[in-house]
This record gives structure tokens, sequence and C-alpha cells, in this order.
């Protein structure tokens, strides 16, 4: 709840400092803009969530043939259902994104896209933690350090 007051709060500032002397379209574009560049910025992440996640079902799949504990194993599949669920986040929220119509009132492109700003940054927010945390765990066996 903490991270939507934030958020909503940080789009709304960002939509107050970009209200002064600026055209509607204006508003808008920057809108747009800040909201594709936090995309931009979590879809170069997912490269790391698809490495991880490779990384994380080979340790997996030879602790199990080495008959590791099950604390171990489950703690893998753990980080590897959590990265499955960050890749989900960005994909879904890719598939439910549209680029606002030209006719659409001004009003409602930027209430639409003060949400958007909002959601991908929370998508941006669960990659960063789930990298972080499947880094920590796969670090201990990592050859390549």
């Amino acid at each position: 709840m903490k991270h939507i007051i934030l958020s909503l709060s940080l789009a709304f500032a960002i939509l107050c400092g970009c209200s002064q002397g600026q055209s509607p379209k204006e508003q808008k574009e920057a809108l747009e803009e800040r909201v594709l560049a936090v995309h931009d910025t979590a879809m170069a992440k997912m490269g790391n969530i698809y490495k991880l996640r490779k990384g994380l079902r080979t340790l997996r799949d030879t602790l199990e043939t080495q008959q590791a504990d099950s604390v171990t194993l489950n703690n893998l599949q753990t980080q590897i259902q959590l990265l499955n669920r960050a890749d989900e986040a960005m994909m879904g929220w890719m598939r439910q994104y549209k680029t606002p119509a030209e006719d659409m009132p001004n009003e409602q492109v930027i209430n639409y896209l003060q949400q958007e700003l909002v959601k991908i940054k929370q998508v941006q927010t669960l990659m960063d933690s789930t990298i972080n945390a499947a880094r920590t765990t796969y670090k201990p066996y990592d050859q390549n350090k």
C-alpha cells in the first residue's frame, strides 16, 4: 500500500511539474515518454531474469541428482518461480498497455498514463527485488566468481 501511495504521489508530482508552461499535448508526450523510459529500463533487465532462471534450474537439477537437502531445493524452486512471476508481470503489462489514441480527451490520456506509470514502476520494483533475491541465492554456488 505504501508503494502505491508513493507511486501515485510521484506520478502526481510529475504531472504537476509537467503542467507548468506545457501544452496538454506536451504534457501527454512527457508522461508517455516517462512510462516508456521506465519500461525500457525494466525491459533491459529481462536478460538477467533469463540467465538467473537458467542458472538456478541447472543448479537445482544438479543438486537434485546429488540428493541435496529439500530446504535447498525448495529455495531454488521458489526463486525460479519468483523469476517466472517477474517475467510474467512484464509480459502482462506489455500485453495490456495501449498507446493512447490521438482523439482521446487530454484528461483521460493523462489519467491513463499516470495509472500505467504506477503499474510499470511496480513491475520494475518486482523485477529488481526478484533479481536481487535470485542473485543472493545463486551466489554461493556461482563458479564464475
